[in-house]
């Protein structure tokens, strides 16, 4: 037992890190609940800062070296990226938390943990450098049966919840206590009461009460658009439009979604893409969510946007006889983009390791589209990476969006577990907004996401097929989706509340000592 508590910072980080959703069916989730547990425990002996800092460290890699080892699948180099860089992120809690041990007990220590950890949380997905993935939330993303609480809180709510059932676990082991038991209990039994009262009693509690529906078709490619094939850009082409037809001619989809930078040219800046994207439209008689690159200067390309937008019949037809330009579109433009790979942080305008800077946009944005039957739709366009930022997601949901398509390329991780996890997030972002959200990518992951979790649809990846579903449109806006930041606001004052009552506590102790 002895030597199990010597080495409980490794556990701890070897839990942590295999509580993330890379082994997909397996529930791995769960060992989140616990995983800090072994270092809380073993926490209560009175090491030096020294020792502290070193075991603290020791965790922190661990934890990322198991969270992201198939990173190191793609490239050795941002393997060691994703360690280092988000290294102090999971280090800087537990520094806070020694501190707090130290001033005014364990037990205090804990109580205020849950708090610590998710404000440093928050300000870690703020930090232009944070990668998002390794985020406590995320591992309780493929338990959508847990989680249907992050219509209020979001996110952070589960970042919360995670580490309280930490906190007393720990507390409940120590102290032996039938009502800390009875704790843990309740904090389980919560979350799983709201989800089954909104999933299986009343989910109208958080649908329109219309049930409205829209059909769309994914149309997944098979083409790395990172590739060095000289005919890629005519393969792409290719596989678009046979896939598009197949889906126009055996469903009549009332909107297409292509994957992200589908058009690995600029849509408005080729005149031929241009014609031949009317033409075809108007053939179709199907809107299409396009994605697309666009240089801002034709001579420079190094600086890119990363631009989507719905093409409708209407648009493709009058384009010539109303003598639209370019500029009179409108485009989404993408915000966020992948570190290191898409943005330098906080260097932007410097270009990344591929040799190319992305100009950022900030402009939420909702596309308007209509059916044969002539009913209207709307549609938040999201691209890849942004479906790590739920106030983006939320943002874009406040728009009157009806469900939200993302467009994804993910085919640059390969067959690893780098898909599987970016999937796996995206169901938090529709329970969050209880949106619907049809996920198109490039080799894949692509499927359909209910306002629940639910995931349906899905193509197999790196298989060039279409996927045609019914999209649940719904208007009514969780509360999350109208306070994203209430939350942690709240955390915010907890926290604070917390600190100054311990502070005087402790001065009073002092005094009557």
């Amino acid at each position: 037992m002895r030597g199990l508590q010597k080495y409980s910072f490794l556990l701890s980080g070897v839990l942590l890190g295999l509580s993330f959703p890379s082994y997909e069916p397996v529930p791995t989730g769960i060992l989140a609940w616990f995983a800090f547990v072994p270092f809380l425990l073993d926490d209560r002996t009175a090491y030096t800062f020294k020792s502290y800092l070193l075991k603290a460290s020791i965790l922190c890699i661990f934890a990322l070296l198991v969270d992201v080892w198939w990173v190191n699948l793609y490239s050795f180099q941002a393997y060691l990226v994703c360690v280092f860089s988000q290294f102090l992120f999971l280090l800087l809690p537990l520094l806070a938390f020694y501190f707090f041990k130290k001033r005014f007990s364990w037990h205090k220590a804990l109580l205020v943990f849950p708090f610590i950890w998710t404000l440093s949380e928050y300000l870690a997905h703020k930090a232009p450098h944070g990668l998002q993935v390794y985020l406590l939330p995320y591992t309780q993303a493929n338990h959508p049966w847990l989680i249907q609480f992050a219509d209020i809180t979001g996110m952070w709510g589960i970042s919360f919840w995670v580490m309280t059932m930490n906190c007393l676990i720990a507390m409940a082991l120590v102290y032996k206590k039938g009502k800390n038991y009875a704790y843990v209990g309740i904090c389980l039994a919560i979350p799983l009461l709201y989800s089954f009262y909104v999933v299986k009693l009343n989910p109208k509690s958080v649908l329109s009460v219309a049930d409205k529906k829209t059909k769309v078709s994914l149309i997944q490619t098979n083409i790395d658009s990172y590739g060095k094939d000289s005919l890629m850009v005519q393969k792409t082409f290719d596989q678009i439009v046979t896939l598009s037809d197949s889906a126009v001619n055996t469903s009549q989809p009332d909107l297409l979604l292509l994957p992200e930078a589908a058009f690995p040219l600029s849509l408005f800046q080729d005149s031929v893409l241009l014609d031949f994207t009317k033409n075809a439209i108007a053939a179709w008689q199907t809107s299409v969510a396009i994605g697309y690159v666009e240089y801002p200067e034709e001579n420079n390309k190094a600086v890119f946007r990363n631009n989507a937008v719905v093409f409708t019949p209407q648009l493709a037809m009058f384009w010539d006889s109303l003598k639209i330009k370019p500029k009179e579109v409108k485009v989404y433009q993408k915000q966020f983009g992948l570190p290191f790979v898409e943005l330098m942080p906080y260097f932007e305008k410097t270009p990344t390791p591929r040799g190319s800077a992305m100009e950022r946009g900030n402009e939420p944005m909702a596309f308007s589209y209509n059916n044969f039957a002539n009913e209207t739709f709307k549609v938040a366009l999201s691209i890849c990476w942004e479906q790590m930022y739920p106030e983006k997601i939320a943002a874009l949901v406040n728009q009157k969006a009806e469900f939200v398509a993302l467009m994804n390329n993910d085919a640059w991780f390969g067959k690893t577990a780098g898909g599987k996890q970016l999937l796996s997030f995206t169901r938090l972002r529709a329970i969050e907004n209880r949106r619907t959200i049809a996920r198109c990518s490039n080799g894949g992951i692509s499927c359909f996401i209910d306002p629940f979790g639910k995931i349906y649809g899905e193509i197999p990846w790196f298989t060039a097929a279409f996927s045609t579903q019914d999209v649940l449109c719904n208007a009514k806006k969780s509360f999350y989706t109208l306070h994203p930041v209430f939350f942690i606001g709240l955390v915010l004052a907890v926290f604070l509340v917390l600190t100054i009552y311990f502070e005087f506590q402790a001065k009073y102790n002092n005094l009557k000592s």
